[in-house]
């Protein structure tokens, strides 16, 4: 019996092994690397928005100081949401993860910061490294529970990975760029130090959420890193471009720019109210609107599947419609942009970059779907961790 296995029985829970230990499970370096990187660059990109959000507020630009500030914590708030939501979850199923944060003064004091994808990225790390030191131990047993255990860590911050791209990393671009357009040459350092880490953040967030995606498909072929890199390149070109065309219709008309998102975040809402229906807070009726509304949000930038199925009038249907959005926006630019901005060498630049990297991440993803996208595997089986107590399962890890 293994030390792990002990730790269990010693709490009343008893721990079903599966019969076979897949052949992918080791933690390599570059898997505890991007765990620190995601801790560590969470405090650098929040630390740059905070900065410009005070340098706006000291010179007296409340307008911007506002959005800037609503950008960093309406996220952060969304965040906090979703994990106390899983807490709730978790407690409700007697899980045995959440090792970092099983000191629950300290998870209070955390999410009462806004800071709740720290407290996963913390215990994934945690299991990472139990689950690597097992293996050098030569104990299976240990290893496949303890990397269990971070693959639900993992896809837990997964999904506060991607509103963090998509509500916080995204629109702080649109904003900022907006912003710089309008040539407030005393906070440019400022701002573009700002912009350089939301865009490594919005890199770094769909690499991440790629890579947790390729661990939990246990049940396909693997993904590898050629196909993760493609599935990121095609996220990260469709919203470089939606941030620009977004960016430079809130520099000419900020109220339509809001109203037009509106509709858009709106629209998509009720699609995933009507057609998707994901099951995340399905229990409450009100939570489930709040949560797809939070998704319509991140529809406003790219499309991320939140239900299984087939995708591909799903994909033509969205991408139809934001690539003519795309269009109009760099008709706009082209025809509207005022006199002295159309000497500058940007110009022409933001014209191509509205348009020319969405048809290419389009192109990027027809690419990854006909030559490396995954197909079922024959005979696979899921790694799974059942838990239970008195003969009664209550809480399963695929």
């Amino acid at each position: 019996m293994t030390k792990a296995v002990r730790e269990l029985l010693q709490n009343g829970i008893s721990y079903d092994e599966t019969d076979r230990m897949p052949s992918n499970i080791s933690i390599t370096n570059l898997d505890l690397v991007m765990y620190v990187v995601a801790i560590i660059g969470h405090f650098v990109d929040l630390g740059f928005d905070i900065n410009v959000a005070v340098r706006y507020y000291l010179a007296g630009k409340i307008v911007a100081f506002g959005w800037t500030l609503a950008f960093i914590l309406l996220p952060a708030f969304v965040n906090t949401a979703i994990s106390i939501r899983m807490y709730s979850q978790d407690k409700q199923q007697n899980s045995v993860s959440n090792e970092f944060t099983k000191r629950k003064w300290l998870r209070v004091v955390i999410l009462v910061l806004q800071m709740a994808p720290i407290l996963r990225f913390t215990d994934a790390l945690i299991y990472a490294v139990k689950s690597r030191r097992a293996e050098h131990n030569n104990d299976p047993a240990s290893q496949r529970l303890y990397y269990s255990l971070m693959l639900k860590e993992d896809s837990d911050a997964a999904l506060m990975r991607i509103f963090e791209c998509f509500l916080e990393a995204a629109p702080q671009l649109v904003l900022q760029i907006s912003i710089l357009f309008q040539g407030h040459r005393e906070f440019t350092v400022h701002q573009i130090l700002s912009i350089t880490s939301s865009l490594i953040t919005m890199g770094w967030c769909l690499a991440a959420y790629q890579r947790a995606v390729r661990f939990a498909q246990q049940d396909k072929l693997n993904v590898n890193w050629l196909a993760t890199g493609m599935q990121t390149l095609w996220h990260y070109l469709l919203t470089l471009s939606r941030v620009l065309s977004i960016a430079v219709i809130a520099f000419l008309y900020p109220y339509w720019t809001i109203l037009a998102c509106s509709l858009h975040i709106l629209t998509m809402t009720s699609w995933i109210q009507f057609y998707e229906r994901p099951v995340f807070c399905a229990q409450s009726r009100l939570t489930e609107i709040a949560f797809s509304f939070a998704l319509g949000a991140v529809y406003l930038f790219t499309y991320i599947l939140s239900v299984e199925g087939r995708t591909r009038y799903r994909y033509a249907i969205y991408y139809t419609i934001c690539l003519t959005q795309n269009i109009v926006c760099g008709l706009v630019w082209f025809l509207f942009v005022p006199e002295e901005m159309k000497a500058a060498a940007y110009y022409y630049t933001v014209l191509i970059l509205c348009i020319l990297p969405y048809v290419f991440g389009i192109f990027v993803m027809i690419l990854y779907y006909s030559f490396f996208h995954p197909t079922l595997r024959k005979g696979a089986k899921n790694i799974t961790v059942s838990v239970k107590v008195n003969d009664q399962v209550l809480d399963t890890v695929s």
